[in-house]
């Protein structure tokens, strides 16, 4: 399956509708079953104007939104090998987002 970008902001589980946008052309509502259903490496990049303690960063919300959204089959480790966390500082609070990574792990 390769590597996938998703941007989502703090609301992840309300943005189903970009998701799907990334996801490929077929609808996540009409998929029979998840995007990724092999195991999984995912890494959530922040971009802030403002960096965090390193223990003030959690991607938990990101992750049950991309199994609510039927992007990754669960959040157990049986499909998500790995979860990495990094941050990039910018210069203002405009340029500040979430990238999330997924790569399927052979």
């Amino acid at each position: 399956m390769g590597v996938r970008h998703a941007k989502v902001g703090p609301r992840v589980a309300d943005r189903i509708a970009y998701l799907e946008r990334i996801a490929g052309d077929e609808s996540l509502a009409t998929r029979k079953g998840p995007a990724f259903s092999s195991r999984v490496r995912i890494t959530i990049v922040s971009y802030l104007a403002r960096l965090r303690d390193a223990d003030g960063t959690s991607g938990k919300a990101a992750i049950d939104g991309l199994v609510h959204a039927g992007v990754i089959a669960d959040d157990s480790p049986k499909y998500v090998e790995e979860v990495c966390y990094r941050q990039v500082k910018v210069k203002t609070k405009a340029e500040q987002k979430t990238q999330i990574i997924i790569e399927a792990v052979d």
